[in-house]
């Protein structure tokens, strides 16, 4: 004999409203990420802002100033790497436990709009039309370049 299923009630009303002022509406763009750590990342303007889903803190990241803005951002699947993408092309692995930037990484020479992480393999997707492979492990920017995408 089967049992009977409940309706599963849904509150209408959001549990939080997080304020994101500056967030850029492009749909080219990856700027919310949340990590498996249960912090949820926001690039807002040339500001990153991470908040803690388990007290409800804020804290801000970095600020890139005002020639540079963020464009993507990405967590690695386990641990405290954090990824950055930015309008002029760099990349920024940061370490949010020590809330320190470990590297900056070049080889776009236009915004970085894609990112996706394969354990310590960071792939960056760009305007430049190219896509980089990035082992963390390696001392040089990228291990890997993929060319012929049109857009």
């Amino acid at each position: 004999m089967m049992g009977i299923k409940k309706k599963r009630k849904l509150n209408k009303l959001p549990c939080k409203v997080l304020d994101a002022p500056a967030l850029q509406d492009d749909y080219y763009l990856n700027l919310i990420d949340w990590s498996s750590q249960n912090f949820l990342a926001v690039g807002l303007a040339s500001s990153v802002y991470l908040w803690n889903a388990g007290n409800s803190k804020v804290t801000k990241l970095c600020d890139l100033g005002v020639s540079n803005s963020a464009t993507s951002v990405s967590w690695a699947v386990k641990g405290p790497l954090f990824a950055l993408g930015t309008n002029t092309g760099e990349v920024q692995i940061w370490d949010v436990n020590k809330m320190k930037r470990l590297r900056a990484l070049n080889g776009h020479t236009n915004r970085v709009g894609a990112m996706s992480w394969n354990s310590s393999v960071l792939s960056t997707g760009s305007r430049d039309k190219l896509i980089l492979h990035r082992d963390l492990r390696s001392s040089s920017s990228y291990v890997n370049k993929l060319a012929g995408h049109k857009q």
